[in-house]
């Protein structure tokens, strides 16, 4: 077997389990509210506009949006107020009255159990089952992703798969901040602990604690021994939603965790990590950032789908993280790609007014 940093590329398997649920988007879009043949008919027009005559949410409404635009099918102007408008691409194949009209090409396969799930989070915003799931059993009952989380088995492998993403990845995020000082990380819902090991690996000198909820927090300390770094890399069980995240770290690690919540729970995350955080420290957050302008990469607007059918968040865009950072205290905000469509928002939290030079 290959060497880890001489293996080939995986970035398009990554692209397919992450995109899983992309299509289906699509032709919810076209089957169910016919949304080009509204935006050929009426002319462009503000997402906000087109969510009122189609009774869709805002939050799934954005992610179709971008879906949509990196895709080709609309312009979308966020600095015009979030105007769309339908292109050529879109009118000639997906509106009413085209000689090349695909509707009906799409809409044989409107049967797909996503897309009438889809339909449903669009008109309501609430979440569908994880892996559109069926309550087959007592656990799946409760087939919200993150209640899920509370039942052995579920978090076993939602944490085993974390940490199979991670052993690509976990090693190009810590080369990307490989100027950043660290001597304690605070990995905040770090599932296995893969990308706080991964930090500590470049930094023989420091330590990590990953904060994580009951019962993944005990696959973590299983994970976290396997891979040898027991002595550097502890646990602590708890909510970081519920209660205060502990002190005495230099640097906050959220990865791939803001994009399963909505805006409220990101501002608090966020707003508990500033209060956290030593002054100076930084905060790191690792992801699939959507571009500033909402228009794509188009991997990344597929992947937000997937997170807007079964979490009640999304591929957060780099501006808005940006403003919700800057927002609760951050300063000097940037972003670095890593890899396989991630990367690295950095953010710092200004020292204390007598340690400042």
């Amino acid at each position: 077997m290959a060497a880890v940093e001489d293996a080939p590329d995986p970035t398009g398997l990554y692209r397919i389990r992450d995109g899983a649920y992309a299509a289906d988007l699509l032709i919810a879009a076209v089957a169910e509210f016919d949304l080009f043949t509204r935006l050929a008919e009426h002319g462009p027009g503000t997402v906000a506009d087109v969510r009122a005559a189609l009774g869709l949410a805002e939050r799934p409404a954005d992610v179709l949006f971008t879906l949509c635009a990196a895709h080709g099918l609309v312009d979308r102007d966020l600095d015009a107020g979030d105007v769309v408008a339908v292109t050529d691409l879109g009118r000639s194949h997906l509106a009413a009255g085209s000689p090349l009209d695909l509707r009906a090409y799409y809409r044989s396969l409107a049967e797909r159990p996503a897309v009438a799930e889809f339909a449903h989070v669009l008109r309501t915003d609430e979440q569908a089952a994880w892996a559109s799931a069926t309550a087959t059993s007592a656990s799946a009952q409760d087939a919200d992703w993150s209640g899920r989380l509370g039942d052995v088995a579920f978090a076993e492998r939602i944490t085993a798969a974390m940490d199979a993403r991670g052993a690509y990845l976990a090693p190009r995020l810590a080369a990307a901040v490989a100027d950043v000082p660290l001597r304690a990380v605070l990995d905040v819902g770090g599932s296995s602990g893969v990308y706080a090991a991964a930090l500590l690996d470049a930094r023989p000198g420091a330590r990590g604690t990953v904060v994580e909820r009951s019962p993944v927090d005990v696959a973590a300390r299983t994970l976290i021994e396997a891979r040898g770094h027991g002595d550097r890399l502890d646990v602590v069980t708890g909510d970081m939603f519920g209660e205060p995240l502990p002190g005495g770290h230099d640097v906050h690690l959220f990865s791939q965790v803001l994009h399963d919540w909505d805006r409220p729970r990101v501002e608090h995350l966020l707003r508990a990590s500033f209060e956290a955080l030593e002054p100076g420290g930084r905060l790191l957050d690792h992801d699939t950032h959507v571009v500033a302008d909402k228009r794509g990469p188009l991997p990344v607007a597929e992947y937000s789908a997937l997170l807007m059918h079964s979490t009640p968040g999304k591929c957060w865009s780099v501006a808005e993280l940006a403003e919700i950072a800057e927002g609760v205290g951050f300063v000097d905000v940037e972003h670095r790609p890593t890899v396989a469509d991630r990367g690295v928002l950095l953010a710092r939290k200004p020292p204390r007014r007598a340690d400042r030079p």
